[in-house]
């Protein structure tokens, strides 16, 4: 005996109970036209028809009146995550008495789709509109057949920056009358046909979703200095502090745009050290010639009789002198491998004659 099971996903009043009692050809789920949430915890029930065990999942409201999404989300996924048979069909419930394809639909889907996070995911997707009397309107169910299909099948390849092909079945139902009514039995049929094509997706991976975004985005940085350096109290080390941080973007079902905080995923420090060198350099200062003198003695006559002894200097050449500076300073490279100096210092001072 093969098992097939329909999970429900809707708002509350919407008649999604009431709907998956027609599936289970029986009333097993509590039901009511009451705006206030009927259904609290997700629970599955069965029943075997034309020798097929057919398996539907009950979910609390979404948008429920309780305001408690978030937590109902988190709950369904645990049941999900124990329930072994699988999933065949994932049924967004609808009233079939609005016209308006509306946010919460978006949001539906959009839960739907992250929750399961499973590659064929579309592919075992259909809208039921409950509430779907006889008395209704031929044409206005042939506008929710192609145009508010249209609009779905479009939102889905927006959603998903995509142009793919959705085959969306949808199906009409008056549910609290699905024994007698000969429109809902159609459908009904049809619907079966549409769940035992279906394998079953696994839930083994499903993931919790966040309800009140349409888009979580994730955004990343890498490299970002995330806060001031830290300078040595000798002035010779700085320590830089990097990160890879991630953050998310939250684009809700209004379109409006929010994020997270950036959030360190890994960090790590750069110390930098200042480095001083000394040099030093001879320099050449003055480069002057001197002359070179000797002592020269030579006699010379007065009065035509008297000779007289005289003593003087005779340049006999010259003599070069230079005078040189040792001089000192710093070469200094600094944090950003930027070099300056520091101005010379005289050390010594020396001359060499030639």
């Amino acid at each position: 005996m093969k098992n097939f099971t329909v999970i429900g996903i809707g708002e509350t009043g919407d008649g999604k109970s009431t709907f998956l009692n027609a599936y289970l050809q029986k009333n097993t789920f509590k039901s009511s036209d009451d705006p206030n949430s009927c259904t609290k915890l997700t629970s599955a029930q069965s029943n075997i028809i034309d020798n097929n065990k057919f398996t539907a999942i009950d979910t609390p409201g979404l948008k429920d009146t309780d305001n408690a999404d978030q937590e109902n989300v988190r709950q369904l996924v645990e049941f999900l995550l124990r329930y072994a048979n699988g999933i065949n069909v994932v049924a967004i419930v609808l009233n079939g008495q609005i016209d308006r394809f509306t946010i919460d639909t978006k949001k539906f889907i959009n839960i739907a789709h992250q929750m399961f996070n499973h590659p064929d995911f579309w592919e075992h997707l259909c809208i039921i509109f409950t509430k779907w009397y006889s008395c209704m309107n031929e044409e206005q169910k042939e506008m929710k057949q192609e145009q508010y299909k249209k609009k779905v099948v479009k939102y889905i390849r927006d959603y998903t920056c995509s142009n793919i092909n959705v085959d969306l079945p949808v199906f009409f139902m008056d549910s609290l009358n699905y024994k007698t009514d000969e429109k809902t039995i159609s459908e009904l049929n049809r619907f079966y046909k549409f769940v035992v094509s279906k394998n079953a997706m696994k839930t083994t991976q499903v993931e919790v979703p966040n309800v009140f975004y349409e888009k979580v985005i994730r955004e990343e940085q890498n490299n970002f200095k995330y806060k001031d350096d830290l300078i040595s109290e000798d002035g010779m080390q700085r320590t830089e502090f990097f990160a890879n941080q991630s953050r998310s973007k939250l684009i809700d079902y209004d379109e409006n745009e929010s994020y997270t905080d950036w959030k360190n995923e890994k960090q790590w420090e750069i110390v930098k050290k200042k480095k001083i060198e000394p040099e030093t350099k001879k320099f050449t200062v003055e480069i002057r010639n001197e002359p070179i003198y000797e002592k020269r003695t030579k006699k010379k006559r007065i009065l035509g009789i008297t000779y007289k002894k005289f003593t003087y200097d005779e340049k006999v050449g010259e003599r070069k002198i230079t005078t040189y500076e040792i001089r000192k300073r710093n070469k200094i490279t600094d944090f950003d491998e930027n070099e300056s100096y520091s101005d010379w210092i005289v050390i010594k001072r020396y001359t060499e004659v030639k």
